[in-house]
Parts: structure tokens; sequence; C-alpha cells
């Protein structure tokens, strides 16, 4: 079932089609949304998890000067020849302190700018890779490790998990440095959106785009030298009033300037307007680097909207909402490592009517069993509304006992000195021991 499907299953039940009314339509997906995420939220379904690879990296030193500059409160770490993308969100260190890094310039690859003034002359510099930023659709990380072709001794492959009271009772050391045996999930990292949106004007062009009517909003990137790897990319701003393009022009929009102390860079988003084709998902159209100013000059075609190359050939959306969750490696990685995450991830949302859930195909009438409860409950069609509560109940147990799986213990008894359960057995069978 796509969306579609799942709506016109609520539309026989309530005898009234959400698609005659396009608010009521826009209620409706956010209603099916909401259980969508819940759903994957809520328990580790083995359809819900997902393995990533994600690299991390050694310290590295390098011979630095550092220029700060009065007027915007920053200063400029300056490094011969060039440095590694991975230094932006990281730790410096500088004559025994420690900074963090904002941006690196993107365009030379020989600066990178910390807040404060740290002004010095060819001295050693010291970059940290101690927090971690894992995939932005991580809900809950359930496994992290290093995976490899073959075993070796000195090659650790599960990390075990240590909370954040126990690695502040042990003390362990920020800048110990060796093989890694643990993780600790350190703080979010959480940015707010643009509060207003782009400015948008037409500007003249050849002729052949069509006439196309969009709306435009924007977002702000931190840390994207690294392609979409390590960045953080808040939700969107509000959207600008609808512009009409004529056929020969095409989108400017105009950036102003951000304060140096917050370098993000920005991508710039369209809603497509055109009653057809209709499309309801927002796509990029382009972007501008940390510390650009002034205008963006955007072109599309009619055409690109009519045939489907315009969907296929731009980025969709995702609503990150500007949030990640980062960890810390104990000890500090004493290599670079290439490790495995294993994670509970957060579905893409259901925009487009084609869209189809992320689950199991013959378990999708459970969206519509979750949203027809809550749209009866509303119409004070209480009697029906509990009925597709039980039947959506019903459903999740049936999912539960096929892809629901529990974390392993082995239950101990005797020859200790009391009766426990061990929660992390290492590759042994899940049995009570006698």
């Amino acid at each position: 079932m796509n969306l579609k499907d799942i709506r016109q299953y609520i539309a026989n039940v309530i005898d009234y089609d959400p698609e005659s009314n396009v608010d009521y339509t826009a209620q409706i997906d956010m209603i099916i949304n909401y259980h969508y995420q819940q759903l994957f939220s809520t328990k580790a379904f083995t359809f819900a998890q997902k393995e990533e690879s994600f690299e991390v990296y050694t310290d590295i030193t390098y011979t630095a000067s550092g220029i700060y500059n009065g007027a915007t409160g920053l200063t400029q770490i300056i490094i011969q020849p060039s440095f590694v993308d991975w230094v932006e969100g990281n730790i410096i260190e500088i004559n025994g302190v420690e900074y963090e890094v904002l941006y690196k310039d993107g365009t030379t690859g020989i600066d990178c700018y910390i807040k404060g003034n740290v002004s010095f002359v060819a001295q050693q510099v010291k970059f940290k890779n101690r927090f971690i930023r894992i995939p932005v659709d991580c809900i809950s990380i359930l496994q992290v490790g290093r995976r490899s072709m073959t075993i070796a001794p000195q090659s650790v492959g599960r990390y075990m998990q240590i909370t954040r009271f126990e690695d502040e009772y042990y003390n362990f050391p920020l800048d110990e440095v060796n093989i890694p045996n643990y993780w600790i999930v350190q703080d979010d990292i959480q940015l707010f959106a643009p509060t207003s949106p782009p400015i948008v004007s037409a500007n003249s062009t050849t002729a052949g785009k069509g006439v196309r009517t969009v709306r435009v909003a924007q977002t702000y990137v931190k840390w994207d030298q690294n392609g979409r790897t390590y960045e953080i990319e808040t939700g969107l701003s509000p959207f600008s009033n609808p512009i009409t393009l004529q056929d020969a022009e095409e989108l400017r929009v105009t950036l102003p300037a951000l304060p140096s102390d917050t370098p993000y860079a920005r991508r710039i988003y369209i809603i497509n307007d055109n009653d057809s084709p209709e499309f309801a998902a927002v796509y990029e159209v382009g972007s501008a680097v940390v510390g650009f100013s002034g205008p963006v000059d955007i072109s599309f075609t009619a055409t690109s909207f009519a045939d489907g190359t315009f969907v296929l050939s731009q980025r969709r959306f995702e609503y990150p909402e500007g949030y990640r969750m980062t960890l810390r490696l104990y000890p500090r990685q004493s290599e670079d490592y290439d490790l495995t995450i294993r994670y509970v991830y957060r579905p893409k949302r259901l925009v487009e009517d084609t869209d189809t859930p992320d689950l199991p195909q013959s378990h999708h009438i459970v969206l519509a069993y979750a949203c027809l409860a809550d749209v009866l409950a509303k119409h004070d069609n209480l009697p029906l509304s509990r009925i597709y509560r039980k039947k959506y109940e019903q459903e999740v147990i049936k999912m539960e006992e096929r892809f629901l799986t529990q974390k392993p213990r082995r239950f101990v008894k005797g020859f200790m000195k009391e009766s426990g359960v061990d929660t992390v057995p290492m590759f042994t069978p899940l049995k009570r021991v006698p």
C-alpha cells in the first residue's frame, strides 16, 4: 500500500474522501506519519534496523600559526600546505587548551576558524576526533564495533557500551589513546531552523524555461565539508510567497550575510505549486557556502517537472530537523578505523501519493488502523475508534512475534556471590545455566 492507498482505505471506512479537501488531506497525512515514526521509535523491530560504516581518525599534529580578528571574534588557524577535512566540529588543542573548530575554509583547504583570541606564531597544534557524529537518521544505537574479514588478536570486534555515569564515576581520561574497547553516548547536537523565508525574485534569462510557480525555503547546514557524512542540517524555514516565473525567467534567491560566529552554509529548496504535474515533496535546487551573501540564480524548467526528470535528479528534503547524536570511544582511537554501527533508524516521511512505507508489505495496513483510531475519535465515533484501536494493537502483536528480537541474556545461577543476569554475554547461546 502506498500513501494514496492508505488514504483510500481510511476514506472507505469514514465514508468521506480526504482528498476532496486539501487541508483535511494534510491532517490525515500528518497522523499517518506520526504513527509511522512512532512504530519505528518504540521497539527495535528487525525491519527498523540499519547497519552503516563510518570512519574515525587518530590525532593529527600540524605546525600552524593563528591570527585573531577582533572585528569577527574569530581566530584563523593557518596550516600549510593543507589539512584533512574532518576537523570541522572537532577539537583543536593549542598550548594545552582545547577549542572547537567552527569551520574550515572550503576554498583553500589551509584555514580553519575557532572562536576567541589565541594569536600565535608557528607552533604545534593537535586535532582530535573525540566526538563522533553518527548517522542523522539514528533513533537508538544498538551496537558499535569493528568488522573485518579476519580475526586478529589486537583487533577488538564488538565494542561495549558504558554509561555516562560509569564514565564519570571511573573518571576515564579524555586523552587516553589506544585500541578502543568501549563507547559512550555524548551530548546530542541541535540546530534551529531559519525563522524567515529567503528573498526571491525573477531574473531574466533565455527563453524556453516554461511557466513555473514555486515557493522557496532554506535551511542552515553546519560542518558540510565532507559531503553529507558529518553535517547537521536544520529543518526548513517558512516558505516564501508563491512566485510565478515566465518562460524567459529563472529563480533568483538573495541570501543575507550571517554573523561570523554562526558559520552556516545554506541550502535552497522549492516546492512545486503548478497544478499539473503536482508533487508534494520539497526538493533541493541550490546551495551557498559558509560566509556567502548575495544572489543565487537557480535554473529549472517546466518540462523537467512534466517528464519527471526534476524529481529524479534533485535531492528530496528528508526532514532532519537539525538533530544529531554523538558518541565517544574509549580509549580514543590510536589509528584510523572503519567502524560499523547498527541502529534503529527514523524512516523517511511519506509525502508523495506514491510513497510506500518502509514496513513489511503484509503489515502496511497497521498505519491505516492507527490513523482510523485517531480520526474516528476526533469525529466522536468512540465505539468504532475502539474497534480500530484493537485492530491496530493486534497487528502490532503480529509484528512483534515476527520481527521483534530481544536483547540476549545469560541467566547465571550459583557459584556466584549472588544470582543475577549477565546482560552482555560474549558469543554464548541463549540458555539457562543449571
